[in-house]
């Protein structure tokens, strides 16, 4: 009775999508959209209804709206599977098989072991290492998302080697602080981001010529330092206390055997802290020396991009080749390995602007939106604040990062002038909240990252109510950041 109840549910909530979605097609209210801006916007409501009330899978809900984007909106398939011809699309095939070849060769647990041995086997310490390792990793790959994809596997590992039951609480802050901790760095050093080097080339040539590298890094470093301080004693006070691995309350342990190893990692034993960790995995196999060095050449390429020039796609690619090449995985481990569902979700998510920019979706939220800016450009508080909260509620609509960021400095930018406001201030405080996760859709580092894992470290309903605490330390950051940056003569 209750799996036909839920059956019908389901049923419901498919209809209701569709209904709201055929309606506000049919009657076009929306002043200023033309058919086709509101049939995307429809199709994407029925989605994201069929999305949180788990009418089909994902990935098929996915392929459906990117059906209805062709043949109801007139949407053109080269942008509505236009992530497919992307780089971004075969760096993150690239990142997931880089994943399955250190889980295969066994480099992956190693790593984890290391970890826990070097920082004490308490949680607090084990959130710091997340922190520390994603800010450190920043600067040196470019991609977000290929960070998420490498380092989530990493944190379920060191999770499940110490006991955290999957998608319990000390799980869930640990894929918090990961993910916390490589996506925090982004704003603050230009080369951890792609998007850093698209919002530099939005500013006027005498700002970009006030900062470089340095510069930018000082102006932002407030703002580093509150938002990773806020994010630490948070995750300490939301998912320090949890439930151990099977039984009462959840403490930190290290597994002092093989046996004890594979209990804890199903979520059975949550051993004393007492016990050492294992050091009896012994030398470094030959599988496991040759994907330590296709990992270490890779991200020393990945990190000296701007050097010889090398695309990131290029480098993952050939680090893919020469796994099969050196036998790391086969093909029946790449075939199991590999989320393909994930990645075909992925891909058409990440679409999503490529489609809204054809519908004129984009031009037509900025247009609207360009008042309210001009209203808070009198008060430095209220002015960086505005842009936060405003850049959270449109980047459901514009989902590309990039795009919005250009849309935005391109109205900023002449604004700034007229109010003698650095256009640098304006820019960066969009980036700090440019991200957000409340649906998958809205985040490529999200999206990799929580399906390497497959969804099973962390719920995304409850990493998706850690986002609105993230976005809030960021604009805490932000409102701390103003009299510095008046200080410095930027406001």
């Amino acid at each position: 009775m209750k799996e036909e109840a839920k059956r019908r549910i389901k049923l419901g909530c498919a209809a209701a999508g569709a209904l709201a979605a055929a309606v506000l097609i049919a009657t076009c209210p929306i002043p200023g959209l033309s058919y086709q801006a509101t049939a995307v916007l429809g199709i994407l409501i029925m989605a994201i209804v069929w999305w949180i009330t788990g009418v089909l899978p994902e990935f098929v809900t996915a392929v459906v709206m990117a059906v209805l984007f062709v043949v109801v909106a007139g949407i053109s398939v080269g942008a509505t599977f236009s992530t497919f011809a992307s780089s971004t699309w075969w760096l993150l095939l690239s990142a997931f098989t880089l994943g399955v070849g250190m889980k295969t060769s066994g480099l992956m647990r190693r790593i984890a072991l290391a970890i826990v041995r070097k920082f004490p086997r308490t949680f607090r310490c084990q959130v710091i290492a997340q922190l520390v390792t994603g800010t450190v990793l920043g600067p040196l790959i470019p991609s977000l998302a290929v960070k998420g994809a490498m380092l989530a596997p990493l944190a379920m590992s060191i999770g499940d080697e110490l006991g955290y039951e999957r998608q319990g609480k000390r799980a869930t802050g640990l894929f918090a602080a990961m993910l916390v901790g490589i996506r925090t760095v982004a704003p603050t050093i230009v080369s951890a981001s792609v998007t850093g080097y698209a919002l530099m080339a939005t500013l006027p040539a005498d700002v970009q010529e006030q900062f470089n590298m340095a510069s930018w890094f000082v102006a932002a470093l407030p703002w580093l330092v509150v938002v990773l301080a806020l994010n630490y004693f948070l995750i300490m006070g939301m998912y320090g206390r949890g439930k151990k691995a099977g039984s009462g309350s959840e403490t930190v342990g290290a597994p002092g055997n093989a046996q004890s190893l594979k209990q804890s990692s199903r979520g059975g034993t949550d051993l004393s802290d007492n016990q050492p960790i294992p050091d009896g995995l012994g030398p470094l196999s030959v599988v496991e020396k040759r994907m330590l060095a296709i990992i270490l050449v890779t991200v020393v390429l990945w990190a000296t991009e701007p050097f010889h020039h090398i695309s990131a796609m290029a480098v993952g690619l050939a680090a893919f080749v020469f796994m099969f090449v050196l036998k790391v995985i086969d093909v029946p481990a790449f075939k199991s390995g590999v989320n393909w569902t994930s990645l075909l979700f992925i891909g058409i998510a990440l679409g999503l602007g490529s489609v809204f920019a054809e519908a004129g979706l984009n031009d037509w939220v900025m247009q609207t939106c360009g008042p309210a800016f001009q209203a808070l450009a009198g008060n430095p508080y209220l002015l960086v604040l505005g842009i936060g909260v405003i850049t959270v509620v449109l980047r459901f609509l514009i989902v590309s990062e990039v795009a919005y960021l250009n849309l935005l400095m391109a109205f900023l930018v002449p604004m700034a002038a007229s109010v003698g406001v650095n256009p640098w201030v304006l820019g960066f405080s969009a980036y700090a909240l440019v991200i957000a996760w409340f649906a998958k859709y809205q985040s490529p580092i999200y999206l990799a990252a929580f399906y390497a894992v497959d969804g099973k470290m962390a719920k995304h309903s409850e990493l998706a109510k850690y986002c609105g605490v993230y976005l809030a330390t960021c604009l805490a950051g932000l409102v701390v950041c103003v009299p510095y940056w008046q200080w410095m003569g930027l406001l």
